[in-house]
């Protein structure tokens, strides 16, 4: 199973420049040493398409980890089912460093308040679905709680 959301060219290139384009592609981006410069380089190299594209795959392997049944990830971040069944088996099932990269995230109490405002904004709509007010609303009053816990 195969999925083209970009298009790449179909011409062969050798195995070794691959390798050195990545090596660059590397030294570029570990570059960053701050997220502002990080987005910037992302916005001179990607399309608006490939970061869209890259979000959400990130975002299926999130919501994938935390538990989130294929409906709603597909509905969330409007892709269909069978793309959350595709990175379910190749990301959540195989382990791959992006999940192992995730879990570890989550485990870091600074990272998990912002992993738990994204899942609560990709997940939580308020005047969609019943009970979601309560849900917004909860979600709310824990950040402003954290604002006031000491670091």
């Amino acid at each position: 199973m195969t999925l083209n959301m970009t298009r790449v060219s179909k011409k062969y290139i050798k195995e070794e420049i691959i390798t050195k384009l990545y090596r660059l592609f590397f030294e570029v981006f570990s570059r960053s040493d701050n997220q502002r410069s990080f987005l910037s380089l992302i916005d001179d190299i990607l399309s608006p398409a490939e970061k869209i594209m890259i979000a959400k795959r990130l975002g299926m392997i999130y919501l994938l980890i935390k538990g989130v049944d294929f409906r709603t990830i597909a509905d969330t971040l409007k892709v269909s089912t069978s793309t959350v069944l595709f990175y379910s088996v190749v990301y959540k099932e195989k382990k791959v460093q992006t999940t192992r990269l995730i879990e570890q995230m989550l485990k870091k109490e600074k990272v998990l308040n912002f992993l738990e405002d994204l899942f609560a904004d990709l997940t939580i709509h308020p005047g969609i679905y019943i009970g979601h007010h309560k849900l917004n609303w909860e979600h709310k009053k824990r950040k402003e709680e954290r604002k006031t816990l000491p670091l």
